[in-house]
């Protein structure tokens, strides 16, 4: 899963972020993992949910790259991104994250039922544990996290 470009290329823009901004994408992240946890929505449902959280932590971490990626295939060049940015070890989030993207595309637009519980529940564990280690770089870029509105 090659880096798909460079700010030089005019496919990504270098561009400063604000603690602002972090924290609305965390707070959409933090939503978006509630709602994937709802009980009785169809998996699907939930897995979009879950995979959505899982994007918005992807663009957190890039953006405290001082990277922000343009619309235009956005979601597929987040995670080839993140998986460029990402230390070695780590790089099963964006592949497992990209993964789940193409599954969402075919359960969004194509196929009814293309998840399962069991599906829904592993992806979540990833976000979660992704969601925690993304946290973490955000106190390192920001010391006065906590002080932030």
């Amino acid at each position: 899963m090659p880096s798909a470009g460079s700010s030089g290329s005019g496919r990504l823009h270098r561009e400063p972020t604000s603690p602002e901004e972090i924290r609305a994408l965390l707070r959409l992240a933090e939503r978006d993992q509630r709602q994937a946890r709802v009980p009785g929505l169809d998996p699907d449902g939930r897995f979009a949910f879950a995979y959505n959280a899982a994007l918005q932590l992807a663009t957190v971490y890039l953006r405290l790259e001082g990277i922000r990626v343009p619309t235009p295939a956005r979601h597929a060049q987040t995670f080839q991104e993140l998986f460029a940015r990402l230390p070695p070890a780590l790089r099963h989030w964006a592949a497992d994250f990209d993964r789940a993207r193409r599954k969402r595309h075919t359960l969004m637009y194509d196929q009814v039922g293309t998840v399962g519980e069991a599906e829904v529940a592993e992806l979540l564990a990833q976000v979660a544990e992704f969601g925690e280690w993304v946290e973490e770089r955000v106190r390192e870029r920001f010391p006065d996290w906590d002080t932030f509105g």
